[in-house]
């Protein structure tokens, strides 16, 4: 005789049961913002910068949101791509310029890098006509190109960002300029009083400029001057001089892996000159040393898409393995302000976001 669950005989055992709850309507799960909305995305990084470098795609590989802001549009620069004709070209290298911007976004970002352009013409350099010019983002109004920058950083809402050094690493009036609006917008951003208008104020704890390391980038001009290879812009006089600096300290045979030969004669190069122009930052400075070896194609990729300025990254396209590893595998940062805290003397650093 089998049994029976309880209940399930008869009338009396269903009535006994109790009424079914009324039902209740389940909320929907909240959906994940929007990319492109107001969150506070932790740990993101904003560049005022040429996107050429390693430590775009090491960021992004590292599941962080990395925004790109380009000033101008280039379209003063020089052309050194083989296959174009300069005089034909010249009227739309603005296109074109913008053509080789979104390959390098595509290489670095693989679709993840967000380009911002604030639409600036290109200033040319010091001196030149086109420097005169008042569309130019060197004769820009700097309060509305920051409050443009300003908005970008209140939407995107980074934690680190990156830019050039004040005298934009080699003098470009752009970069000055690109330097200058980076440094305000990092207060301002923060700022309720300041650009109102412009979003929901956003501290972005750290800033940082790009650096040359001096002594790096001389032992690798000496290695490719002992071998034959072509050297970028006017090194090899640089390099007579660097013969004569090491002559004068004892070293007859300036040895390009010898730090400490390379740190004298780096000084000797700079010395006389005025700080805002001295040549590269010293090794003994650097804060911030990032490897992005792991991101060496890539970067070589990307440079490749600025057909154009062959004179700035095409030395750098032929070189042998070895020396290519030496030149892209790390990056050099100073970091220059960060939120609420002090720079502690001799402050050094692997990533950008460390003690964040």
């Amino acid at each position: 005789m089998t049994s029976e669950p309880p209940g399930s005989s008869g009338a009396a055992g269903a009535a006994d049961l109790p009424e079914p709850p009324e039902p209740r309507l389940r909320r929907r799960p909240k959906s994940a913002p929007a990319a492109d909305s107001e969150d506070n995305r932790a740990g993101g990084l904003l560049l005022v910068h040429a996107p050429t470098g390693g430590l775009i795609a090491r960021s992004i590989a590292e599941g962080r949101r990395v925004d790109l802001v380009t000033c101008t549009g280039g379209e003063e620069g020089e052309i050194h791509d083989p296959s174009l004709d300069a005089e034909e070209a010249r009227p739309r290298l603005r296109e074109i310029r913008r053509e080789e911007l979104e390959c390098s976004v595509r290489v670095l970002g693989d679709g993840k890098l967000h380009l911002h352009l604030l639409g600036y013409r290109d200033s040319g350099m010091m001196g030149t006509p086109s420097n005169e010019r008042a569309d130019v983002f060197w004769r820009a109004d700097l309060d509305d190109a920051t409050g443009k920058l300003v908005k970008i950083v209140r939407k995107t809402r980074p934690a680190v960002m990156v830019s050039y050094d004040s005298n934009g690493n080699y003098g470009h009036p752009d970069h000055i300029n690109a330097y200058r609006i980076a440094t305000a917008a990092w207060d301002a951003a923060a700022d309720p009083k300041r650009y109102p208008d412009l979003g929901r104020p956003h501290a972005v704890a750290k800033l940082y400029e790009t650096a040359f390391n001096r002594e790096a980038f001389l032992g690798l001009m000496l290695e490719m001057n002992r071998r034959g290879l072509e050297l970028p812009w006017d090194f090899g006089e640089t390099l007579k001089k660097a013969e004569d600096a090491a002559a004068a300290y004892g070293f007859t045979d300036l040895n390009p892996s010898n730090v400490e030969a390379l740190k004298h004669v780096a000084e000797a190069l700079a010395e006389g000159e005025e700080p805002g122009s001295a040549w590269g930052t010293p090794d003994a400075e650097i804060g911030a040393r990032v490897d992005v070896s792991a991101f060496r194609e890539q970067k070589h990729r990307s440079m490749d898409c600025h057909r154009t300025q062959r004179q700035d990254f095409g030395w750098l396209l032929g070189m042998p393995e070895d020396l290519l590893e030496r030149a892209l595998a790390t990056e050099y940062f100073m970091l220059s302000r960060w939120r609420n805290q002090e720079i502690p003397s001799g402050h050094r650093e692997d990533s950008l976001f460390a003690e964040l």
